[in-house]
């Protein structure tokens, strides 16, 4: 029953796949398993470096607050100046980086963890908002609850 519920969904070639992967699976699972591995340093070697970068952001951000109050967020992150090189020579560890919910790598420079870090907007402002740097103009900052304001509009009086 179970070859003809493969052979109608995955046709004469997952068939054959199929086979070929239940015969042979001690050749894959140690690449499976090497590649988890290599990913997974990946990763940790990108989260080290962030954790890194995330400690210099709020120390360079509490400090241009103190000096500036009325800083809008494009200001303190235009404002906001890093050692990428430095970081990258003494925290990385692996020659690689992988972000959150990439297939594959990319190799360790000061360019790749900028564009991973700075290129993501959400990104800094989380970082920011988790050490209680709030700011007006976004709009994360000031939270809503939407199940109220949604049922207020729908059920709003007519005057």
């Amino acid at each position: 029953m179970s070859r003809i519920w493969i052979e109608i969904f995955l046709g004469k070639i997952g068939k054959y796949l199929i086979d070929f992967f239940s015969k042979y699976y001690i050749w894959f699972i140690p690449l499976i398993v090497l590649y988890g591995l290599f990913m997974s340093l990946s990763s940790y070697n990108l989260r080290r470096m962030e954790k890194k970068v995330s400690i210099d952001i709020i120390k360079q951000a509490k400090y241009l607050i103190r000096r500036n109050p009325e800083i809008n967020f494009v200001g303190l992150v235009e404002n906001i100046v890093i050692n990428w090189k430095g970081i990258v020579r003494s925290y990385s560890f692996f020659p690689f980086i992988a972000n959150e919910f990439d297939l594959w790598v990319v190799r360790t420079s000061p360019k790749a963890l900028r564009t991973f870090i700075f290129g993501d907007e959400n990104k800094m402002r989380t970082i920011l908002e988790r050490n209680n740097i709030y700011f007006k103009e976004l709009p994360g900052s000031v939270r809503k609850n939407l199940y109220i304001d949604l049922t207020r509009r729908i059920f709003k009086r007519r005057a």
